[in-house]
């Protein structure tokens, strides 16, 4: 007889294969994860617009206002950053001089310091570190891929937008009736908690961006509002900003002349800044969305940053939110069970 409560042991195989094909393609996969960002965060105007003029051109309406967005902001932030590498380029000899000049004296009061120095220095192979950029992706088919990938991204926008709720419909239709109402519960709290984290992480790195470039910009540090920048866009990945953005702002001040209480003083302002977004900002804006304890969200980093590499820091937490979301229904299940219920 039938045990109605045994999956048949061909679709778990079938199961255990698509997960092995997702890890398999998981770098192939990267285009589908950026646009499925992006269709959570476009998916309330284009809910909107499509009670007016139907699903299918509020999904051309909202795609067409984001690329007219980004051009504008291509057009205000393009020259501004060429403009700032251009000067930053130009001042590479200036700042080797001061590097020279307040570094060079203390390597001749500490010779052990020097030879170690110069013996790293001898040590870098320019052939191994092309060798490596080739391995990871940096010739001329990992450029073409990764192009290619980026070429993908609208398109399988567009069709997430336009089908993406019926998407879920048929995914709905291929589990068993007995399991829909779960199945429903499920879907409808990773969609909260997910569509939650991602907007507010997006306002919480704006609202960083414009908060460290402030801070940077009042102590006096170069290339203060770029640094800003670097700080908010890498905000997405948790505590990233620590080692993105305040390093090259102690440097640059450092080299620029910045006393040791100068440094301090922007170390300060910046952890300040940086613990505004971890008291307020994010427990506020992304926190109750995605429902995740701080250790959990390391805990993410940790493990899909050392499965998945760069693209997996930038997704842990996303896929940390699904994850919970599958293992609160595994908890109920567990404190269901006689096992855990029956006395002794």
């Amino acid at each position: 007889m039938l045990d109605r409560g045994r999956i048949p042991l061909r679709f778990v195989l079938i199961a255990l294969g698509a997960l092995l094909a997702l890890w398999l393609l998981r770098r192939a996969l990267a285009p589908f994860f950026v646009a499925m960002v992006l269709a959570y965060l476009l998916a309330p105007p284009v809910n909107r617009l499509a009670r007016w003029l139907g699903r299918p051109w509020g999904v051309v309406a909202v795609m067409l206002g984001l690329v007219a967005m980004m051009a504008t902001l291509l057009m205000v932030l393009g020259p501004w950053l060429m403009d700032q590498g251009a000067h930053l380029g130009a001042s590479l000899p200036r700042w080797r001089q001061a590097l020279d000049d307040r570094i060079l004296p203390w390597l001749q009061a500490h010779p052990t310091w020097q030879l170690r120095l110069d013996q790293a220095l001898d040590g870098l192979d320019p052939a191994l570190f092309l060798r490596g950029l080739r391995a990871t992706g940096g010739g001329v088919l990992g450029c073409f891929l990764d192009l290619l990938a980026l070429i993908l991204v609208p398109l399988i926008l567009y069709f997430l937008l336009l089908e993406g709720p019926g998407l879920v419909d048929r995914l709905r239709d291929l589990t068993p009736p007995r399991y829909r109402e779960r199945l429903d519960r499920m879907v409808a709290a990773i969609h909260q908690r997910l569509g939650g984290y991602i907007r507010g992480q997006a306002a919480v790195a704006a609202a960083m961006g414009v908060l460290q470039g402030l801070a940077f910009a009042t102590l006096g540090v170069p290339y203060a509002w770029l640094l800003g920048l670097v700080a908010g866009l890498s905000n997405v990945v948790p505590y990233s900003p620590y080692f993105t953005a305040l390093p090259p702002a102690l440097v640059l001040a450092y080299l620029d002349g910045g006393s040791r209480g100068h440094l301090l003083a922007i170390a300060a302002v910046f952890m300040v800044v940086q613990k505004a977004e971890g008291f307020y900002f994010t427990p506020v804006w992304v926190g109750r969305a995605s429902r995740l304890h701080p250790l959990e969200v390391l805990l993410a980093l940790t493990a899909f940053g050392f499965w998945f590499g760069v693209l997996g820091l930038i997704f842990a937490v996303p896929l940390a939110v699904v994850l919970k979301v599958v293992l609160e229904e595994v908890l109920l299940d567990y404190k269901a069970h006689p096992w855990f219920s029956e006395a002794p």
